[in-house]
């Protein structure tokens, strides 16, 4: 008798098609898992669907979503407007709120920014109490383009010396999550 054949064929685009809906799964799961942390007003940095599950979180009163990309902007408008969101078009070296920020969530985004000191600038210039960020635990420039930097923990503390680490946590060896308040 002829057992089935228990190898898995797939096709390239099968293939990248599955590994982007883990990806985006992951991704979407960040914000799922730090929604919970989340109260008063958010600014959710690199904004779109993120601060739509933000603010779902009924301790949270309003997430200003920030994202220099207008076009990301115009989707989360489009998509993801409640009476609890806005969306602004505008670089961390730019922004300003208009009202009091209680926390910034940012899920993967200082990696992304060629000048660390322009996230410092950002939480000083907006009086920024406590912020929750998130970095890839591992070395992703050589592959990913968009990332400029691959850091430590120990970078990452002394970026914002500013500031005290409250909690840290490395998620399944994929990333790490850093609370942080005012010293």
């Amino acid at each position: 008798m002829n057992k089935p054949d228990e190898r898995i064929f797939l096709s390239k685009a099968e293939l990248l098609a599955i590994e982007d809906r883990i990806r985006l799964s992951r991704h979407v799961e960040r914000y799922a898992l730090l929604r919970q942390y989340a109260s008063g007003h958010v600014l959710d940095i690199a904004c779109g669907y993120g601060s739509y599950l933000l603010q779902t979180n009924p301790d949270v009163t309003h997430v200003s979503g920030v994202d220099a990309d207008a076009g990301a902007i115009t989707h989360a408008t489009q998509h993801f407007q409640t009476a609890k969101t806005s969306f602004h078009a505008a670089t961390i070296e730019t922004y300003t709120s208009a009202k009091p920020v209680d926390m910034v969530i940012s899920i993967e985004t200082i990696e992304h920014l060629e000048n660390m000191q322009a996230f410092c600038d950002f939480l000083d210039r907006n009086r920024v109490q406590k912020f929750i960020i998130t970095y890839p635990s591992k070395k992703t420039t050589h592959y990913n383009d968009y990332h400029f930097h691959d850091l430590n923990l120990g970078q990452v503390k002394n970026i914002f010396s500013a500031f005290r680490l409250q909690r840290h946590f490395n998620w399944e060896h994929e990333f790490d999550v850093c609370f942080f308040s005012l010293l």
